[in-house]
């Protein structure tokens, strides 16, 4: 996304943008390959899609009984979602809408609850998608999970309680306890006295060291030329001037 867009969308203009970019950066350890939930949901989506049209991958550890014919028929028969499910899939629909729609309502909890509570701090990017995914349609979540774990494997409980209480976490958000704008207000007086005066104005710090980098590379070519100028005066001084013109031819008396 450029960065005009991004500001726009944001109501931010762009240098206030780039002014903490590289403090947030250091912040981060220079590590910009950030693990997010998003990757993962769009790829369960793909694999749902698989399931739907008969294309799905088993797995080396899965059930034995499983096969892609077997997984396509058992996808499109599946109960409907219960009325506390977040998908808006009705049973008269056709199974690839119900895969669109769960993705739907998951990326819809995960670009705003999932920001509000405490999941990032506490679970794992795959396990906040697949509450999510959960909390869109369980029912399909729960066969889409009996594809990947099988029933024996003693992790599959542990797993699934795991998921489950992400999920609870996710569904405890309420809008109604947000803070109101007065809050919000006394809240970022606190946050301003107790922050760094160094980073207070950052957009003209950034400016002025944009502004020093500019100086010293000017200084540094300064100070290269001075040094060939010397160099080359040195060598004027041992070897003598260059030549310029030929040299006048002398006459003499013979």
């Amino acid at each position: 996304m450029p960065l005009g867009e991004y500001g726009r969308r944001i109501a931010t203009a762009p240098e206030q943008i780039l002014a903490p970019e590289y403090k947030i950066i250091q912040a981060l350890r220079f590590t910009l390959d950030v693990r997010q939930p998003f990757r993962g949901l769009r790829g369960a989506l793909m694999e749902l899609l698989n399931l739907i049209d008969g294309k799905a991958a088993i797995l080396p550890n899965a059930d034995g009984n499983m096969t892609a014919e077997s997984l396509q028929k058992e996808v499109s028969t599946l109960a409907a979602p219960p009325s506390t499910a977040l998908t808006q899939w009705q049973p008269n629909s056709a199974v690839v809408d119900r895969a669109q729609l769960a993705y739907s309502a998951a990326r819809q909890l995960l670009d705003a609850n999932a920001l509000l509570t405490d999941v990032y701090f506490l679970y794992t990017p795959s396990q906040i998608y697949m509450a999510a995914l959960r909390l869109a349609d369980p029912v399909l979540t729960d066969f889409y999970l009996s594809t990947k774990l099988p029933a024996s494997s003693p992790m599959t409980p542990k797993i699934l309680a795991t998921i489950g209480s992400c999920a609870d976490m996710l569904a405890s958000y309420d809008a109604k306890n947000a803070l109101s704008k007065e809050e919000r207000a006394a809240l970022e007086a606190k946050l301003d006295a107790c922050r760094d005066p160094s980073t207070k104005d950052m957009v003209g710090l950034n400016a002025k060291a944009k502004r020093g980098d500019e100086d010293e590379a000017e200084e540094k070519a300064k100070r290269r030329k001075i040094e060939r100028e010397a160099s080359a005066k040195e060598g004027d001084d041992l070897f003598g001037p260059a030549l310029g013109q030929p040299m006048a031819k002398v006459e003499t008396g013979f």
